[in-house]
């Protein structure tokens, strides 16, 4: 399809998306306003609305109600899933592997942790290897970074194997859970990550302050003992606008 024969939308993006990436656009400074827009491009009110809105849904700007379009501006952090079960990496730092990684990219990390008894999802009862309805205990994590939501995280416990411990109450546990319940005689040494992309339901919008268009990075990591007993399943939503999910494969190279 020539350019020409592009609807006139798609073409002011297409404009619009070429300043973005030449920096005339720079991140958080606003675009002209539609009427502006409408003046310069000699274009209908409804194509610049359409224009902008597939700049929107592609994630390259955000909509602000009275305040126009701004370039987004990218403030990705890195979140290493290859070690954040590192148990030796947990007890040097004293923290959660999360909260650790965040401090080192020199932010402020603070968690929300609520608790509660549930009966299990098809899905969670699979990965657990529990009976259809099974109870179990999910430990959920609203994370921040610099006092705004940034992730959640739901971890899911058979709730016969931690009635009764700290797991089951909505605090932290300063070694980690992983470390806890190596403690009870649940060492976890294999882990399974099944890792897909979804668009966020209302409640996830709302929670991480989500700007329109902004799908979903999940993590579902299922943690195995040395005999394969499943004994943990953690779903972890990322938004994509902010977070880098990152594995190290191998060992380190030596000169």
């Amino acid at each position: 399809m020539t350019t020409a024969s592009r609807p006139l939308y798609a073409q002011l993006a297409d404009t619009l998306r070429a300043k973005i990436a030449a920096g005339e656009y720079e991140p958080g400074s606003k675009l002209p306003s539609e009427r502006a827009l409408c003046e310069t491009y000699s274009a209908s009110r409804n194509t610049v609305r359409l224009g902008l809105q597939r700049l929107v849904a592609e994630g390259l700007i955000v909509a602000s109600q009275g305040r126009g379009y701004t370039v987004r501006r990218p403030d990705v952090l890195v979140y290493n899933a290859s070690r954040s079960e590192d148990h030796d990496r947990r007890i040097s730092a004293g923290v959660d592997a999360w909260v650790q990684d965040i401090r080192e990219q020199g932010r402020n990390p603070s968690q929300r942790i609520s608790v509660s008894i549930e009966r299990a999802e098809p899905h969670i009862a699979s990965r657990l290897e529990l009976e259809p309805d099974a109870l179990v205990l999910v430990r959920r994590r609203l994370r921040f970074v610099d006092d705004q939501p940034w992730s959640s995280e739901d971890s899911y416990y058979a709730y016969e194997v931690v009635k009764g411990t700290p797991i089951a109450e909505p605090g932290d546990i300063q070694q980690g859970v992983i470390a806890y319940m190596a403690s009870m005689g649940y060492v976890q040494t294999r882990y399974v990550d099944d890792v897909t992309a979804a668009m966020p339901n209302p409640e996830q919008v709302n929670e991480l302050q989500l700007e329109p268009g902004v799908p979903l990075l999940i993590r579902t990591r299922t943690g195995y003992t040395d005999d394969e007993k499943p004994v943990r399943v953690t779903v972890t939503a990322m938004p994509t606008d902010r977070n880098v999910l990152r594995y190290e494969l191998g060992g380190p190279k030596r000169g």
